[in-house]
């Protein structure tokens, strides 16, 4: 069939696509497992600061509390670590270009005391991750190895040029831990027209390298990621390179080399109003009907590479894209309650979300602003305040959040307190405090 179709053998697809591993859940969209952030939030030793924080919602909102001084005393349950800005890559897709190998860095033990700090008042997993490649971070290493002795949950998203650094780190992690390269590509032409490595290195290079972290230590998923650019998507001023037709070569690559998985998401750009992440849709509006189903068939092709030690995901907020509900995911409650469970820290300062990352709309501290108990004491009272002071509903009405549906539920427990008491730890979870 020509995939630019529309047919119902594409609806038969679509909705294959849409429901995730082809579940029968009656719900539009069937989570990625990752994004599942209300099942990860009532998790037994974290369903009580939910209940705490709805308490302290109720009484702000009653005038019962004053908001600067009550909120429940806890770190964020989950943290992006933005570990360097350093990147020796010049992809021309990156949201993140423009704050790319500034001067701004940590002193290494005011970056320690921060995460131990953090850790004592409840952190329970740091993602490294953004605004460069960490393993450029002269003591990625040494931070990984302590993160884990604090007995934190740590993941790892790197560009993959220096795989040697994710064999160091290895035996440290444990099978809830992860690490994702971000290749976007199946073909060396494409790897190298997208990404511009600056120093020479190839895409086979870089997937050799799996099997041989594998090798030290096979217990955790290394995944492959693959964010979908299409004709017309643009950003940072150019056209960026299609990859569309890749999909199914980069998944046969990443199963050959031994990923666990191949995960898909659709291209992100900056909103012209606040540099929001999103998706504009605005920019290919002519024949996006035709994308979204050439990239379904695809999917579906992807997905006959499945077997027991291989999989094949299409994100959320790719799910949201086909489904051609991403106007619902843009509608937020007024308060983001998520500011509150988890945070980036990056060398630029603290934020009250990725999709805000040195934006000062969304800026909550600088970079030591959990450096000491003190210091701690006055960022959760700054945070207080951006939960009041942030409007969502207008900030982000743009953005296809990720936290759409576990905001919704926040708010839902506020208004209606009564379903407080239904709140139970799930059944058969593993633990997994990455948000």
């Amino acid at each position: 069939m020509n995939p630019k179709s529309t047919s119902p053998k594409f609806d038969e697809i679509a909705a294959k696509v849409i429901r995730g591993q082809r579940d029968d859940s009656p719900d539009d969209i069937a989570l990625f497992p990752i994004h599942d952030f209300s099942a990860k939030l009532r998790q037994e030793d974290v369903l009580p600061r939910v209940k705490a924080y709805i308490d302290w919602q109720r009484g702000v909102r009653s005038g019962a509390l004053d908001p600067k001084t009550s909120l429940p005393d806890f770190a964020p349950v989950s943290i992006n670590l933005d570990i360097t800005t350093a990147c020796n890559f010049a992809c021309d897709h990156c949201v993140d270009k423009d704050i790319l190998n500034t001067p701004d860095r940590y002193h290494q033990q005011s970056l320690l005391d921060s995460i131990e700090v953090m850790t004592e008042k409840g952190l329970k997993s740091v993602i490294v991750i953004g605004g460069g490649e960490p393993t450029l971070y002269r003591y990625f290493t040494e931070t990984v190895e302590f993160m884990k002795s604090l007995g934190l949950q740590v993941a790892i998203v790197s560009n993959g040029t220096r795989n040697s650094k994710i064999e160091e780190i290895a035996p440290y992690l444990d099978p809830t831990d992860w690490v994702r390269l971000s290749l976007d590509s199946g073909s060396e032409e494409v790897f190298q027209a997208m990404h511009k490595p600056r120093k020479k290195i190839t895409l086979d290079e870089i997937c050799e390298g799996i099997p041989k972290v594998k090798a030290v230590n096979p217990d955790f998923k290394i995944g492959f990621s693959f964010i979908i650019t299409w004709r017309d998507a643009f950003i940072n001023e150019t056209n960026i390179v299609e990859n569309l037709d890749e999909m199914v070569e980069a998944t046969k690559r990443a199963k050959e080399y031994g990923f666990d998985y191949i995960a898909f998401k659709p291209f992100l750009t900056r909103a012209e109003e606040n540099n929001a992440e999103i998706v504009d849709l605005k920019q290919s509006e002519r024949h996006f009907e035709g994308i979204k189903s050439k990239i379904a068939v695809l999917l579906e092709e992807a997905r006959e590479l499945e077997d027991d030690s291989f999989q094949v995901y299409a994100t959320t907020n790719l799910k949201v894209l086909l489904k051609g509900v991403s106007e619902r995911y843009m509608s937020q409650p007024h308060e983001c309650h998520m500011q509150y469970f988890r945070q980036v820290l990056s060398p630029l300062g603290l934020y009250n979300c990725p999709v805000y990352r040195n934006q000062p709309h969304g800026r909550l501290g600088d970079l030591d602003a959990y450096g000491t108990k003190d210091d701690f004491g006055k960022t959760l009272e700054t945070t207080a305040a951006k939960i009041q002071s942030f409007d969502s509903t207008h900030q982000c009405r743009e953005v296809t959040c990720l936290y759409h549906t576990v905001n919704w539920w926040i708010e839902d427990m506020i208004e209606s307190p009564e379903k407080l008491k239904d709140l139970v730890p799930p059944v058969d979870f593993d633990p997994d405090y990455f948000l």
